[in-house]
């Protein structure tokens, strides 16, 4: 009986090839999610180093100077972040 569940257990263990291909899946997912992790995180810096910025250029020039200088940019697209590619589906 012995010899006989252990020839059943080495035929129908799963291989290491069927664990690979189980976790490809799940490791694919997890890098999309620490990749998207990273993109939020990116645009949170972002957000909070132009805030800084604006703010010290207040402190420095006053809001009124800063008002104006921000209303002559409103007509120029605001340059986007070296090493994001924005593609439009179609």
């Amino acid at each position: 009986m012995l010899r006989w569940l252990t020839h059943w257990a080495s035929h129908h263990a799963p291989a290491p090839e069927k664990h690979a291909e189980r976790a490809l899946g799940e490791l694919r997912m997890e890098l999309f999610q620490a990749e998207q992790r990273v993109l939020d995180a990116q645009m949170h810096a972002d957000y909070y180093r132009t805030r800084i910025a604006f703010c010290e250029e207040v402190l420095k020039k006053g809001i009124e100077q800063v008002s104006d200088d921000r209303k002559g940019q409103h007509e120029i697209s605001p340059p986007l972040r070296p090493g994001l590619k924005l593609t439009a589906a179609q």
